[in-house]
């Protein structure tokens, strides 16, 4: 990677009303006598956010500027400790998945002695190797669409999801909120945001193959609104969007405190006359199960319950793209050996739920992988996209409607069957038709040689004949 430096000129606030110029110094030669490596894996990938816990550790701030390219990152620090006269300089370097290379120097007015600087990467390597952390009390939001959360529910000591302290009474159903209250493992709290964002987005996935509803973290913006009610004046105004607690918990709630939400066999569906919302009695074993998964396999199962839940989020205006993307769920469960690569839903669903499930998938007027092929590479519209004006028609075919209700079933039933089993099965062998194209792929090793021996050869009694 070339080095270049900012065009730029970057200015900061200097602590005391004034602005200071942020210094870039990757290409100062002279003596650095503080140099070491990071090696590369987990402890390069979070280094930095380590270095920035010390700092915030010891009321230390620090700014900088980097340069960011496909093959190599790099950057210069200045850290300061106690005010500009003692600052630190931090340069860094990492080309793609090796380690960092680091280099600092004293750089302030006051000399920054070579022992506390060294005592100060001590300490950020020495937390860094052990992969330190500390508990962070953080509390938000979730929402869904369906009968209120009126209840309590600790998936385990950490995390609890309790009820807003406002439910919408107008309707049974309607959009809803889940407050989620947890203590999050993170480097330092000013890292608790960004781990506790990524923590939602995970727990809003698995809440939707649980629930079989879309459950997300709300967006915020703004947007134009108009009043409810027959005595509401019909003037609109753009206000702001979501749901806003003004009931939050400063610190983790006490269990028990409120009653527990309602939970009911896991192979029952909620009651029609029920008027809040209830969960499966193993949904605390579910989790637990998820949050033991190893990384690839926690990562896997994420993959499908994103699916999942994107299906959902399309599900009242994209027909044919959310049954495409269930099916795409599915096959985001089958292992990831080469030898399964060209099997799809049907392998995947016979393996976790049996193979009846699968052939009624396969035999059904709109096959599963048929629909999910025909609309992803040709987009080709199964459901009713683009037969909205058909709403008096004599005639209407209920068949790709009925496939897409069975899918709904079976594709959240597969996910957690997946998870029971901690994402280990056995997949079915696939037979595939031989065809002349196949063989010879899959003896290319063998066909090619010989054809080229037969060229040669060939080639040669012509010659010879040509001669004669």
């Amino acid at each position: 990677m070339v080095k270049a430096k900012p065009r730029a000129t970057i200015m900061v606030a200097d602590g005391t009303g004034g602005l200071v110029k942020v210094e870039d110094r990757r290409f100062e030669k002279g003596n650095w006598p503080i140099q070491f490596q990071v090696r590369q894996g987990e402890e390069a990938d979070t280094w930095m956010s380590y270095l920035a816990a010390e700092c915030h550790r010891r009321d230390w701030s620090s700014v900088g500027v980097s340069q960011i390219e496909a093959p190599e990152n790099s950057g210069s620090l200045t850290v300061n400790a106690g005010g500009p006269e003692r600052q630190l300089s931090v340069v860094w370097e990492r080309k793609r998945g090796g380690p960092i290379e680091i280099r600092a120097r004293s750089s302030g007015v006051a000399e920054f002695p070579v022992a506390e600087a060294q005592e100060f990467f001590d300490q950020v390597n020495a937390r860094c190797a052990a992969r330190t952390t500390e508990s962070v009390y953080w509390w938000y939001q979730l929402s869904y669409d369906g009968l209120p959360w009126c209840g309590e529910l600790w998936l385990d000591d950490t995390l609890r999801l309790g009820p807003p302290s406002r439910q919408d009474d107008t309707a049974l159903r309607g959009p809803r909120i889940i407050i989620v209250n947890a203590l999050v493992d993170c480097i330092n709290p000013g890292h608790v945001s960004f781990v506790f964002d990524q923590f939602l987005r995970e727990l809003s996935a698995f809440l939707s193959v649980v629930m079989r509803s879309y459950v997300c973290v709300p967006k915020q913006g703004r947007a134009w609104t108009w009043p409810s009610g027959p005595s509401a004046a019909p003037e609109c105004a753009i206000r702001n969007l979501g749901y806003m607690e003004t009931n939050g918990h400063a610190t983790m709630p006490t269990r028990g405190r409120i009653r527990s939400i309602p939970l009911r066999a896991a192979d029952l569906r909620a009651d029609g006359a029920a008027t809040e919302e209830s969960l499966r009695d193993d949904v605390v074993e579910l989790w637990t199960l998820y949050r033991r998964l190893t990384s690839e396999k926690r990562r896997q199962f994420l993959r499908a319950a994103i699916k999942w839940q994107e299906a959902l989020m399309h599900w009242s205006e994209k027909d044919t793209f959310s049954f495409a993307l269930m099916v795409v769920a599915c096959e985001a469960l089958k292992p990831s050996d080469p030898e399964f690569t060209e099997h799809n839903i049907y392998q995947v669903i016979e393996a976790l739920l049996g193979k009846l499930i699968a052939d009624r998938l396969r035999q059904h007027p709109f096959p599963a992988q048929w629909v999910r092929s025909s609309h992803l590479h040709a987009g080709e519209f199964h459901g009713s996209e683009l037969i909205r004006t058909a709403f008096m028609s004599s005639h209407q075919d209920p068949s790709f409607d009925e496939a897409r209700r069975e899918l709904t079933r079976i594709t959240p039933a597969a996910i957690i069957e997946w998870l029971k089993r901690r994402g280990e099965f056995t997949m079915p062998i696939r037979k595939r038709r031989k065809t002349l194209r196949r063989m010879l792929r899959d003896y290319a090793a063998i066909v090619l040689p010989v054809a080229i021996a037969l060229g040669i050869g060939v080639g040669w009694i012509a010659r010879m004949l040509s001669y004669e």
